[in-house]
């Protein structure tokens, strides 16, 4: 396991290389170029490298037969018999499909990658070279071989603390002491310890480990199990014979090897097979003491937070040539025997890298491992050819808004069409910085003018020009035309509903009489309230004349009238690159308290809410279908209950791949998820902070496809906590992130290589008022 320094400039070519028309720079700003500049500086400051992880095979000895047979062949001028090689190519294929699998992910390594690998192992802690070898066919031959380690002098005595390691063309100098594991209890992952084996990578300095260990199956294990037992019973036998009491420890050994070999017989393969291995962690510095100082650090690391003590042996130098591939083992001490359940958990995963390389700079990973972490919200949909959903689940406060507002800010920059929905009004901000202001807009729908809601209008008819020729594409596109009014339908029989006092939608007859109305009037867009008012007042039946007059009476409120006429002309253009759409001043209601309690304000809330995420995605429909678009919509959990909310929802999520639509959808509950079945489309997911309902916890662990009552909701509640002694704000949120690829990790977020940008997505009220100052912290979020 070693670390390779990050690439910025490399990933600043290939984000540049996907911003094919960023936003146009604006005088006296950041321009575009800036911006990357800055991201890759902030990559440097922070020392991000690169973990990797090389598992070399070796499978068992070859026999006595195959030997001689090889042998006997060559005489006649042929090489290993061909039934050999079959078995070992059947052999081969079976561990390239294992490691391949989900989990591992791994795959061969390319000649150029080992050739870095070797002379990594050779030149501990050192600065990574370059180009090794202007030759990159892959061939080297015997006597070549020399040249990995012909720059690196070594420097050992026999009884000394470090090996020292000098370039001889560079003329640097480094020391290495060789760490080895030594007696550990047990754990328990992830309740309350982190994966073992890399956690080393924890301190800020980077560091090499090694590790070998023997896979033994279910036959090995028990024979070792049995040997060992035997010894106990031998040693009791020996004590009882001389007449003295033998220790208890004898019987408790005794005892729990007879469980074990129960667990082994009775159990799966995996519970019955053991590893035993020897794992060594490679510590560098610039000087002896400085290598020892960081040695010690390291031992009070793995002593004070795992109860693991590492120990410092003699012979380093055998111990350093332990890292190089095909070196035998220095010596057979520190031994580590386990089953390989807790090895696996002990691994670095392929997990300790998340998100893509091609995407903007959000944060780093913020568990045992430090990573990088990109995002390009529209690489689910170009490249993996999935749905474009992602998902924001957290507690209030735990940075839901924030992390919405800086990607829009991002995707914007990128020159992606970007609308975002804040109900509470704070990401209008973003409409205010220097560089966004030309290309952004504001829309306060509690001033907006008369019809900005009209439900019909909120559903676009869908062109002819989006669906193939021919009678197939005719089909196609009545469909969807039929698809289309049947949503209009729905969604102005709901808000209908939600406009009318709670006591008279609760009766039978309200929902028949409006279904009568709606279907009366015709289903497109130049439809209006109006028209479903007026068909209840031709009624016969004196209910629907009473329902049309409440909401006659409902509309003379300043907030229904934008539900009633028509929508003003280009309303929502294309013009603005950055939308924000917003409900300053306005009370939503609490959900968990009835309908009847409600303030007029509130109760006019909900279908305000409900209107205005049909309003924020009815921008995305109205451009080409290949061009990139970014809809945020926030309170999300207001549309769960309502049948044009969840039909709305689940057609986000199905179209979002086809028209290139990253939509980003924010709620406090992951039950407004997982209640739409629409778990399976969701590409990306972010889960902050959730400590008050282990219920709701275990629910945003199904969204993370997590395994559920393993100990991972107490890393959901540890997530964002601040010191108790602390008097101060906290400076950072973290989530759980899962990405398109399903890889899962805890991810802190940081955008602060933005100039400006989180002092405009700070809601705090103090803060946003400019009492409180700006927190000097290097990963301040929010």
């Amino acid at each position: 396991r070693t670390t390779r320094p990050f690439p910025a400039d490399e990933w600043a070519r290939t984000v540049d290389t996907h911003t094919p028309a960023p936003l146009p720079d604006v005088p006296g700003t950041p321009s575009w170029a800036d911006h990357l500049v800055a991201a890759q500086r902030h990559l440097m400051s922070v020392n991000h490298a690169e973990g990797q992880t090389y598992l070399g095979v070796t499978f068992a000895r070859r026999s006595l037969g195959d030997s001689l047979s090889e042998r006997l062949l060559r005489t006649f001028g042929r090489g290993v018999a061909e039934g050999e090689r079959r078995r070992l190519g059947r052999t081969v294929e079976q561990f390239d499909e294992v490691l391949g699998a989900f989990g591992m992910r791994g795959r061969r390594v390319t000649a150029q990658e080992l050739e870095w690998l070797l002379y990594r192992s050779v030149a501990l802690g050192m600065s990574p070279p370059g180009a090794l070898s202007p030759v990159t066919n892959g061939r080297w031959e015997r006597g070549d071989l020399l040249a990995l380690t012909e720059q690196i002098e070594r420097y050992r005595t026999p009884y000394g603390s470090t090996v020292k390691l000098v370039n001889r063309m560079t003329g640097e100098e480094r020391h290495v002491a060789v760490l080895a594991v030594g007696r550990m209890e047990p754990l328990e992952i992830p309740e309350r310890h982190e994966p073992w084996l890399h956690f080393h990578e924890r301190l800020p300095w980077p560091m090499e480990i090694s590790t070998r260990v023997d896979i033994l199956g279910s036959g090995d294990s028990f024979r070792n199990l049995e040997h060992r037992l035997r010894m106990i019973r031998s040693q009791q036998l020996d004590y009882a014979e001389h007449g003295i009491d033998a220790p208890p420890e004898l019987e408790r050994l005794a005892k729990r090897a007879l469980v074990i070999g129960d667990e082994m017989t009775t159990g799966l393969p995996v519970d019955s097979a053991r590893a035993h291995g020897w794992h060594r962690i490679a510590v560098g510095g610039r000087t002896r003491e400085e290598c020892l100082e960081r040695a010690r650090r390291l031992i009070q690391l793995y002593s004070r937070e795992l109860r693991i003590s590492l120990q410092h042996p003699k012979n380093q130098d055998w111990l350093a040539r332990e890292f190089i591939p095909g070196e035998p083992i220095a010596n057979t001490g520190y031994v580590r025997r386990m089953p390989v359940s807790l090895l696996a958990a002990a691994l670095p995963q392929a997990a300790s890298t998340v998100g893509d390389r091609r995407g903007d700079l959000i944060g780093r990973t913020a568990g045992t491992c430090r990573r990088p972490v990109f995002l390009d919200l529209h690489y689910p949909m170009e490249v993996r050819e999935r749905s474009g959903l992602a998902v924001f689940v957290a507690e209030p406060g735990g940075g839901k808004s924030t992390l919405l507002g800086a990607l829009g800010y991002l995707a914007a920059r990128r020159g992606v069409q970007v609308t975002l929905l804040d109900p509470s009004g704070p990401l209008a901000r973003l409409c205010a910085m220097p560089e966004l202001a030309p290309y952004s807009r504001v829309l306060n729908l509690t001033g907006s003018e008369h019809g900005t809601l009209a439900p019909y209008a909120l559903i676009p008819t869908p062109r002819r020009s989006e669906f193939g020729t021919g009678p197939a594409g005719d089909r196609e596109y009545e469909i969807a035309v039929s698809n289309a009014r049947a949503e209009r339908r729905m969604l102005v029989q709901d808000i209908c509903m939600m406009l009318v006092p709670p006591q008279v939608a609760r009766e039978a007859s309200t929902a028949t009489l409006f279904r009568h109305a709606v279907r009366q009037v015709p289903a497109e867009e130049t439809s209006t309230l109006d028209d479903v008012v007026a068909t209840l007042s031709q009624l016969d039946d004196d209910t629907g004349r009473e329902l049309a007059n409440l909401l006659l009476d409902t509309a003379e409120m300043p907030l229904a009238m934008l539900f009633f006429g028509r929508p003003p002309e280009g309303m929502l253009g294309p013009d603005a690159a950055l939308t924000v759409i917003t409900m300053a001043g306005l009370r939503l209601p609490d959900l968990k308290i009835e309908r009847e309690y409600w303030s007029a304000e509130e109760a006019l809330a909900l279908p305000m809410l409900h209107t205005a995420h049909r309003l924020a995605v009815r921008r995305c429909y109205g451009g080409s279908m290949s061009s990139r678009k970014l809809v945020g919509l926030d309170e999300a959990h207001f549309m769960e209950g309502w049948r044009s909310g969840r039909s709305f929802l689940v057609r986000l999520a199905r179209d979002s791949r086809k028209w290139n639509l990253a939509a980003l959808v924010a709620s406090q509950n992951p039950r407004d998820i997982l209640g739409l079945d629409v778990q399976n489309l969701v590409s990306t997911v972010f889960v902050g902070r959730i400590a008050e309902d282990n219920e709701i916890a275990s629910e945003a662990l199904r969204l993370l496809r997590v395994p559920v009552d393993d100990g991972y909701e107490a890393t959901l509640a540890s997530l964002s906590t601040a010191e108790a002694t602390s008097a101060t704000r906290l400076g950072f949120r973290e989530f759980v992130m899962r990405d398109v690829d399903g890889r899962v990790q805890k991810v802190r977020v940081d955008v602060s290589y933005v100039d400006g940008l989180l002092d405009h997505l700070d809601t705090t009220p103090a803060a946003a008022a400019g009492v409180l100052p700006s927190i000097p912290l290097p990963d301040l979020e929010a």
